[in-house]
């Protein structure tokens, strides 16, 4: 082969080497991952916002406003007199009398659990008044009592009563011949009871009732006046022992 046809066909097959062009790579994208679930977390069995209860010997935060006075209406239910002073007719007695009145209270809070009550009250009745005489009958209480609150909500609270006192008692007589008479004598009391405070900022709704035992000191009864002298001064017209229930219900303020 001539030497020029040679070096023709070698620069022939250099170029068409040149001018195969080279695989190109294609990059897949992975598929796009999908997106986290949005984390839940599930409601408290008590509600949204609720504090479990709190156990009634547990005691809580204490209130702002420790004490309460205040002024409550009375009803007391207890056994009439048995006097022998002048006559009363058994149909203006009955078995049980009730007396109407008016008390002031007051409360000591010490503890968000107790308190300390101090009660004075009074209650009054007039038997039926006849042709002949007329009677009627005051009492004055006063007693001293701790309260357990085994209720305490932010409105409503319930409580336990327990205290000691002491009632005078005076009954005056009134005869058809213008003469009078009257006896006083004092008695020692113990009570239980239950009460309920409903609370308004600074004004309670306060309820209670309760159950008196009377101890009357029937030897020291004090008699006075004309009809008790010709009855021949005679020991206080009520038993040794005694029961007497007592209702009310007051608004007092609370500071």
């Amino acid at each position: 082969m001539p030497l020029g046809l040679a070096l023709v066909l070698a620069l022939s097959a250099a170029s068409a080497g040149a001018s195969v062009s080279a695989p190109v790579a294609v990059a897949v994208a992975a598929p796009a991952a999908k997106p986290a679930a949005p984390a839940t977390t599930e409601p408290s069995k008590g509600g949204k916002g609720r504090q479990p209860r709190r156990p009634w010997y547990r005691e809580g935060p204490e209130s702002k406003r420790k004490f309460m006075i205040g002024l409550a209406g009375v009803i007391m239910q207890a056994p009439p007199i048995r006097t022998e002073v002048v006559y009363l007719d058994p149909r203006d007695i009955g078995r049980s009398v009730a007396m109407g009145g008016l008390g002031i209270f007051a409360r000591w809070r010490a503890k968000p659990i107790f308190a300390l009550d101090l009660d004075v009250r009074s209650g009054s009745v007039r038997y039926g008044r006849s042709s002949d005489v007329s009677v009627s009958q005051d009492q004055f209480l006063a007693d001293l009592a701790a309260l357990i609150y085994l209720g305490r909500g932010d409105v409503a609270q319930f409580a336990l009563s327990g205290g000691v006192g002491g009632m005078a008692s005076i009954v005056r007589y009134e005869g058809s011949d213008d003469a009078t008479g009257r006896q006083l004598w004092g008695s020692a009391t113990f009570r239980v009871g239950a009460e309920a405070e409903f609370l308004f900022k600074r004004i309670a709704l306060v309820l209670s009732f309760r159950a008196y035992g009377v101890m009357a000191g029937r030897a020291g009864v004090q008699n006075k006046g004309e009809l008790v002298e010709r009855a021949g001064n005679p020991l206080a017209p009520t038993a040794p022992f005694t029961t007497m229930l007592v209702g009310s219900a007051g608004i007092a303020y609370r500071f």
